[in-house]
């Protein structure tokens, strides 16, 4: 109850700067196709949502904005195993649930194209773990980093100057589970998000 009155907060907040005609703002909503990287398995399996505010201001005016953001988002991964009949013999379902501040730079090459990248830090609020016995989220035995911290780039469409359409990819800067063994490189020594995201804006001024 306690997160969901701080989410709540920090929305109102962000909402009350987008009014002020010196700030762009609106809300966000779109849906996450994600796995993990380094636990190898390939496939971004894992649907889920995320949903959120934002405000912008102008750097060059109709050029270049900084934005931040204050959003939910889900990630991790899904996987099934079949067998040569196509039955399936095994699920591997992890469920992480994150609020996410992303703050960005757009970049307009035209009206109605624009390109953003950006650093996202995030909070990890909840977490599930399904396999094809059932939910073991109290015995998986992973200690998850709580805080993290993840890259992005994008690029989004402006259907209408007040709604645009986009895609952004979010990777880890750092694992959000850590091998206990060395690693020879970087991004074999535990776990990174990689998650694709199709998202629409709307823009309340702007």
């Amino acid at each position: 109850m306690k997160r969901k009155l701080q989410f709540g907060f920090l929305l109102i907040l962000l909402s009350s700067l987008a009014s002020s005609q010196t700030f762009q703002g609106g809300i966000s909503g779109g849906l996450n196709a994600a796995r993990i990287d380094g636990d190898g398995h390939e496939l971004y399996g894992k649907l889920g949502l995320n949903a959120g505010a934002f405000v912008a201001r102008e750097i060059i005016p109709e050029i270049l904005f900084w934005q931040l953001e204050l959003k939910y988002t889900s990630r991790g991964k899904y996987n099934l195993e079949r067998d040569w009949g196509g039955t399936v013999i095994g699920k591997d379902l992890i469920d992480l649930r994150y609020i996410e501040m992303p703050f960005s730079v757009h970049y307009f090459f035209s009206e109605k194209i624009q390109a953003e990248f950006g650093i996202a830090p995030d909070v990890l609020i909840k977490q599930y773990w399904i396999d094809e016995n059932g939910d073991y989220t109290e015995s998986s035995g992973y200690d998850l980093r709580r805080f993290g911290i993840t890259a992005l780039i994008g690029a989004n469409y402006f259907i209408r100057p007040e709604l645009a359409v986009g895609i952004r990819f979010n990777y880890s800067l750092i694992p959000f589970y850590k091998f206990s063994a060395y690693a020879i490189r970087y991004r074999d020594s535990g776990w990174f998000h990689d998650v694709l995201s199709l998202n629409l804006r709307y823009y309340f001024s702007r």
